[in-house]
């Protein structure tokens, strides 16, 4: 069953603002700019909100498990 225009905005709404937190926390990180504005919110064809991430360098997401107190081991 198709989604109604609302449904798309609302999922696109909570997707935008979930890329937006996660953006903060990158910025938390110290991230660069590039890997920040990489981020982007969306909502699939069924109306589930996404973050799409991509690619983070290695670094970002360790100074990421340190700010939740997570330890990385290789």
């Amino acid at each position: 069953m198709p989604m109604d225009m609302q449904e798309w905005r609302d999922s696109t709404a909570t997707a935008d603002n979930a890329a937006n937190a996660f953006r903060d926390l990158l910025r938390l990180a110290d991230a660069p700019d590039r890997t920040i504005n990489s981020v982007r919110g969306a909502a699939s064809h069924k109306g589930e909100a996404l973050v799409y991430i991509g690619h983070l360098p290695a670094n970002v997401v360790e100074r990421l498990a340190e700010r939740v107190c997570l330890e990385v081991t290789p």
